[in-house]
């Protein structure tokens, strides 16, 4: 996992200063995100909490991404580990007509679904244009709330 946290590179839509986001090359579920840790570390609770907070920012402005790029009925977020311990997020958009609904992922059999580079470059498009959006809206509303003007609290 941590030589192939960039790989392959056209399926990378996201980095911060702890994070890597790319689009699962299986698109059976449309959106299915890796969102991974960029150095090697395998518990959570063993992060810094500057670097756990920043992974867990992380973890939500991309799975809000997700949700506006591909309007699920619920969005899935697994951190196991278990299989392949580094931390990882899986991040799945779901939909109530998918064949899985109800179930996890890995329950039963289904079809991996390969895209061309068009249709990946498709899907990343789409995040990143939700990501800009996001950042814009936070920044802006960061902006208005600097210029409010800020009553003291006092004690009686």
């Amino acid at each position: 996992m941590c030589q192939s946290v960039y790989e392959p590179k056209n399926l990378v839509f996201y980095e911060s200063r702890t994070s890597v986001a790319k689009l699962n090359p299986d698109q059976a579920f449309e959106g299915y995100t890796f969102l991974t840790l960029k150095w090697h570390e395998e518990e959570l609770y063993k992060l810094a909490d500057k670097d756990r907070k920043q992974f867990l920012e992380d973890m939500s402005l991309v799975a809000n991404a997700l949700s506006k790029a591909f309007k699920p009925d619920k969005m899935n977020y697994e951190l196991l580990g278990n299989a392949m311990p580094h931390l990882h997020w899986h991040l799945i958009p779901r939909h109530t007509s998918d064949p899985m609904w109800g179930r996890p992922i890995w329950a039963g059999n289904r079809r991996r679904k390969r895209l061309n580079a068009e249709g990946y470059a498709l899907l990343t498009g789409r995040v990143e244009t939700a990501i800009s959006t996001l950042k814009r809206r936070t920044v802006a509303r960061d902006k208005s709330s600097n210029n409010r003007p800020h009553r003291s609290v006092t004690s009686s």
